[in-house]
């Protein structure tokens, strides 16, 4: 089979019907499904997927004979994607032209107007996708072209009416009549033309015709546009006159009314953005003929669809919006059923959750006509049988960590809209790198709502995008108010929530107010426990769109707020009489959670991926908790959740957090009143200091703390202080000291008679051998040890303090084997952190070993995880790494520069026998190489180098 497209014709070795969904849909993905639903529907062959990807290589070589030329039809997310140039399908020419004649009519000048509407519909060649066998997709698209071109043929005779042309229009009127027989425009327009040529018994003689097919056919009279154009055919009223020269030069003649034609609808003040997707997807549903009633819901300022005027009488409304006849004795209730039941027409009504009470008419309209369909939008759905819903969700916005440039951001939905409203409010708005983040952020903090970001936008009139983004603490009074033409509701972003709370009983009140406890969401037990509800008020207000369900399994279904509506719900919050307790609720929930989540053996064993999920949902709540008994200064509760929180901060390499939070707590008043409660705090503060660089702070901690389990007559936390005094020793290279030290911790730990405590203190054991052959036999004991009670993340903490102890005790082949053994427990527990202080051990050990490209990937991957998880001490190591490579290939201006900034970033970092070894093999013969004075001066350029920039250097990526 053959096509063409600009010029070139197109060998179809395949199903046309492929090629034609890839062309309708071009410069968009085609899934797979897709295709194979238009192929086949129903019935689908036993290897669909694989006839798929047959038909799209033979279209890729019928594309290419043809000279599209190679990489048009490419594979890409699931589906495939033709890559059309604008204007190469007969489509694009159609609507390129039409939008010229309509442009043309606007302007005023119906001659021109008339011109663009002959090229247009000479686009067509037949009948659209004639001779290609339809599914859904193809079909709709083959109804919604046939519509566009009858609406185009009538609008060309509007035109020709307004030109004066109507004895030309006869014969093609009556044909158009005769093939559209209940299209009641077509008629007027039939009688138009008839009584201008002079010919007013013919028609009113095409009234009657007309009258008689709807009362016998349908049962119905004709519209008020036609009765009233018969009466004034009767009346020879001068409107009716062909219009002049004159009248054509000053202005053309309005096209006849139609009640039903799209131009009675509102015409929306702004160009629809974002919206694409869901106008697809909701014209496929609408055009499919199984659904009888869409509602799109949605919470306020969604957007999801450009207001109409609120009725209070809803059947009253559509009498009035139709032009419908009510007969004598009818109540506007049945008049709208009799006039419907027999029109194919689609009914859109808007805002109805306030018209709640009316949703039984809309069930009665459905019943009485079997082609009627009911667009709706509401803030709630109408509970119908027939209903099925659509979910309007905000627009798009860029996600956080992605690429921030302007280029970027401008094609993201919630931006576009904003820079367009902005340009509205100051003609010099421009979107660019001074500003490109803080958009991204305003847009991100009111959750894409188009009518929050409008409201934002509107004030560039006086603020920066960045002035804006940094009052959006408070989010609703930053927004302001909007047009004034806008409804009242949509004036404001609290007037807009305003209308969605007035909706809620009493119950839903509270809880709603009560639901802005919770950060980041909550689970549906946790929202019941809290907010003191039953299920069927969080449903109401899922219901309502002022709750948003997520659920994505295993896990559980969560509830959640968008930012812009709990800004709101804060508000009523604050204000409400049982704040306190809401509050406290909150607190022991989540301090439960914790306890049971958060312990060493739950986080650090087997299972500890699992309990690390419940705690990553509930940071954002267990924070939101410790930061309240903080603002209430009260030590006991914030020590209490910190202590609880202090294994899941070091699991989740969350070190300055932990150190912050437990500061926090331990400087409120009272904090020492406890010992018990302040013991825990300041085992998590000494474990976390080294990692943000404070590591000279440490024994004073581990002093306090070993004081402190001292007079608790605690075995466990002595065993705990002692580990900390010996790996600081080990860090010191003072390994007899911290041999001794190790050895307390062990006895502590058996005093206690807790193997998992005597595992941990076995660590410290192993780490200050002095020897190689100690350090093996004491690893292998600690192994065990530690694998025995299912701690796998000490297990690998300690093959990795193995392998940098080998290094130092100058073994590059044991080191080499710890690593390996520490490597794949790192990669079970997917644990970035210990991968990163292996990546290091690897890349010393290789390096140490000749292996220079196994150097450099593993000393970058060290330090691209130092700058993810800002562990400062350990950039000294990759730096110096990456500078020994630099060495290896000549580049001694590059090492030197890379050790000018690693000597300042060490951080206290005492030197050990690696530095040493690193210094004698590789810095000092370079230095002689490049001359003292050449390598100091590139040193201390290095040296200026802050963190972030230290490590763009050091891989070779463009300086802030």
């Amino acid at each position: 089979m053959a096509d063409s497209s600009n010029g070139f014709r197109i060998e179809l070795l395949g199903p046309v019907e492929a090629f034609a969904v890839l062309a309708l849909m071009g410069g968009r993905v085609v899934t797979t499904e897709r295709l194979i639903d238009e192929l086949w529907g129903e019935e689908l062959p036993a290897r669909a997927r694989e006839s798929v990807q047959v038909h799209v290589s033979r279209l890729r070589k019928g594309l290419v004979e043809a000279g599209a030329g190679e990489g048009r039809l490419v594979s890409q997310a699931g589906g495939y994607l033709l890559d059309l140039r604008r204007g190469e399908r007969d489509v694009d020419r159609w609507e390129e032209a039409l939008g010229r004649a309509h442009r043309a009519r606007a302007d005023g000048e119906p001659r021109v107007a008339r011109e663009r509407v002959e090229e247009a519909l000479g686009v067509w060649r037949g009948q659209p996708l004639e001779g290609v066998s339809t599914n859904s997709l193809l079909a709709a698209e083959r109804a919604r072209l046939e519509e566009e071109r009858l609406g185009a043929v009538i609008e060309g005779i509007e035109l020709d009416l307004e030109l004066g042309r109507h004895g030309e229009l006869l014969g093609q009127l009556e044909a158009l009549v005769i093939a559209h027989p209940f299209q009641e425009h077509l008629v007027e327009l039939q009688m138009l033309a008839l009584y201008r040529s002079g010919r007013q018994a013919d028609a009113l003689t095409a009234f009657q015709a007309a009258r008689g097919r709807f009362v016998e056919e349908l049962g119905i009279e004709p519209a008020q546009p036609l009765r009233e154009l018969h009466e004034d055919i009767l009346k020879h009223s001068t409107e009716l006159s062909p219009p002049t020269e004159t009248t054509l030069e000053a202005q053309p003649l309005p096209a006849t009314p139609n009640a039903l034609s799209p131009r009675s609808l509102p015409v929306p003040p702004n160009r629809t953005i974002g919206r694409e997707d869901d106008i697809v997807a909701v014209g496929e549903r609408l055009r499919a003929g199984s659904v009888r009633l869409l509602t799109l819901t949605g919470p306020g300022g969604v957007g999801s669809l450009a207001a109409l005027h609120r009725h209070e009488d809803v059947p009253a409304a559509i009498v009035k919006a139709l032009g419908i006849v009510v007969l004598s004795g009818e109540s506007a209730d049945q008049a709208a059923e009799r006039f419907l039941a027999a029109k194919h027409l689609l009914l859109v009504t808007d805002n109805f959750e306030h018209l709640l009470a009316a949703a039984p008419f809309i069930g009665r309209l459905l019943e009485a006509s079997a082609s009627l369909t009911i667009l709706a939008t509401s803030r709630e759905p109408l509970a119908l049988q027939a209903e099925e819903r659509y979910a309007v969700s905000p627009l798009a916005v860029p996600a956080p960590g992605t690429p921030k440039g302007p280029r970027t951001l401008a094609d993201t939905d919630a931006v576009a809209l904003f820079c367009e409203r902005a340009r509205a409010h100051d003609p010099d708005f421009d979107l660019g790198d001074a500003n490109a983040d803080a958009i991204a952020e305003i847009c991100r903090r009111v959750d894409g709502l188009p009518l929050a970001i409008e409201l934002a936008a509107a004030r560039c009139g006086l603020l920066s995008p960045t002035e804006i983004a940094d009052r959006l603490g408070s989010a609703l009074g930053t927004l302001g108010a909007g047009a004034r033409d806008a409804p009242a509701r949509q004036q404001t972003l609290g007037a807009t929530i305003d209308w969605s709370h007035e909706l809620l009983s009493d119950a839903e009140k509270r809880c709603f107010a009560r639901f802005a406890v919770f950060a980041g969401g909550a689970t549906v037990e946790a929202a019941e426990t809290i907010t003191a509800s039953g299920l069927d008020t969080l449903d109401g207000l899922v219901t309502k769109s002022l709750l948003v369900r997520r659920q994505h399994a295993p896990a559980p279904t969560r509830l959640w707020m968008l930012e812009t509506i709990r800004a709101y719900a804060t508000e009523r919050f604050d204000r409400a009489s049982d704040i306190g307790a809401v509050h406290e609720r909150h607190y022991r929930h989540y301090l439960e959670l914790a306890r049971r989540h958060g312990t060493e053996r739950a986080l650090w064993g087997a299972g500890g991926k699992e309990h690390l999920a419940r705690l990553d949902a509930e940071i954002d709540n267990l924070h939101a908790a410790l930061g309240w008994a903080i603002d209430q200064a009260n030590a006991g509760l914030a020590l209490t959740l910190a202590a609880a929180l202090g294994c899941y901060w070091i699991m989740r390499d969350r070190y300055a957090d932990a150190v912050d939070w437990v500061e926090q707590a331990l400087n409120l008043p009272g904090a020492d009143a406890d010992p018990a409660l302040r013991a825990p705090a300041l085992y998590t503060k000494a474990a976390c200091l080294w990692a943000v660089g404070r590591g000279t702070e440490q024994p004073a901690v581990a002093a306090e703390l070993e004081a402190i389990a001292r007079r608790l007559d605690d075995p466990v936390l002595l065993s705990l202080a002692f580990q900390f005094h010996a790996f600081h020793e080990i860090d010191a290279e003072r390994l007899d000291v911290a041999d001794a030290f190790s050895d307390e911790a062990l006895r502590w730990a058996r005093t206690a008679g807790d193997d998992w405590e005597i595992a941990e203190a076995s660590r410290a054991k192993a780490i200050a051998a002095s020897s190689i052959a100690d350090l093996r036999e004491r690893v292998d004991t600690a192994a065990t040890l530690l694998a025995d009670v299912g701690n796998l993340h000490d297990l690998a903490r300690l093959l990795t303090a193995a392998a940098y102890a080998a290094l130092c005790l100058g073994s590059e082949r044991d080191a080499t084997d710890f690593a390996a053994r520490a490597t794949s427990i790192a990669r079970e527990l997917d644990s970035r952190y210990v991968w990163m202080t292996n990546s290091g051990n690897v890349g010393l050990a290789a390096l140490l070993t000749g292996q220079t490209d196994t150097a450099s990937q593993a000393f970058r991957e060290e330090l691209m995880l130092c700058r993810e998880l800002v562990t400062r001490p350990l950039v000294f190591e990759g730096l110096r790494g990456l500078a020994a490579v630099a060495v290896v290939h000549g580049d001694a201006e590059r090492a030197a520069m890379l050790v000018g900034a690693a000597d300042a970033l060490r951080y206290d970092t005492p030197e050990d026998p690696v530095e040493a070894r690193l210094e004698a093999a590789f810095f000092e013969p370079a230095r002689t190489r490049c001359g003292t004075a050449a390598w100091n001066a590139a040193a201390r350029e290095g040296s200026v180098l802050g963190f972030e920039d230290a490590i763009a250097y050091a891989l070779e990526e463009p300086l802030a």
